[in-house]
């Protein structure tokens, strides 16, 4: 029988993962004590350990995504299973609900009558958010400085936003 590997809520305060890297591809046997890939934390960032052999049937998540607790980021085949359809509808409903908790049940904004300055929320790795809020710096900031478009903001993207901030106050 295949296995549904999935984010559990290691820390009570644990709401969501990035996947920095997968160290094995579909289709790849990995055996017991190797590593599937590289998890980033708010705190922490660590190699999810195969505790049964397999082969990489699935892959869920790309890499640098962000994910909430309770997705299944992949599923490794035992026997040649193929991976169990229902797993795509079970991690759109994670993403759903994950949704619903980070979107503001009110907008105090319209409720009060204040004028609408609101920014979208910037998707970015947890590490990011962190080295961001330290430096009291808007991560829609550092995306607005970069080169091109990104989808995520990374920890690297915020240090070298703090970079060039840095250098422009010398001058």
């Amino acid at each position: 029988m295949g296995q549904r590997i999935i984010i559990e809520k290691w820390a009570e305060n644990l709401e969501e993962v990035t996947i920095a890297r997968w160290l094995k591809s579909e289709g790849e046997y990995i055996q017991v004590g190797e590593v599937l890939c590289e998890i980033i934390t708010d705190k922490v960032t660590f190699e999810y350990t195969m505790e049964d052999a397999g082969t990489v049937a699935r892959i869920y998540a790309p890499e640098a995504s962000v994910i909430p607790v309770g997705y299944v980021i992949a599923f490794i085949s035992a026997r040649g299973e193929d991976a169990d359809p229902a797993i795509e509808q079970h991690n759109e409903q994670i993403l759903a609900r994950h949704r619903q908790q980070v979107q503001p049940d009110l907008d105090l904004d319209a409720i009060l009558g204040a004028a609408k300055t609101k920014r979208s929320r910037q998707r970015a790795t947890p590490a990011a958010r962190r080295l961001a809020r330290q430096n009291q710096i808007e991560l829609q900031d550092v995306a607005q400085a970069q080169a091109e478009p990104v989808d995520i903001i990374s920890e690297e993207h915020v240090r070298e936003y703090l970079s060039r901030t840095q250098q422009d106050d010398a001058t």
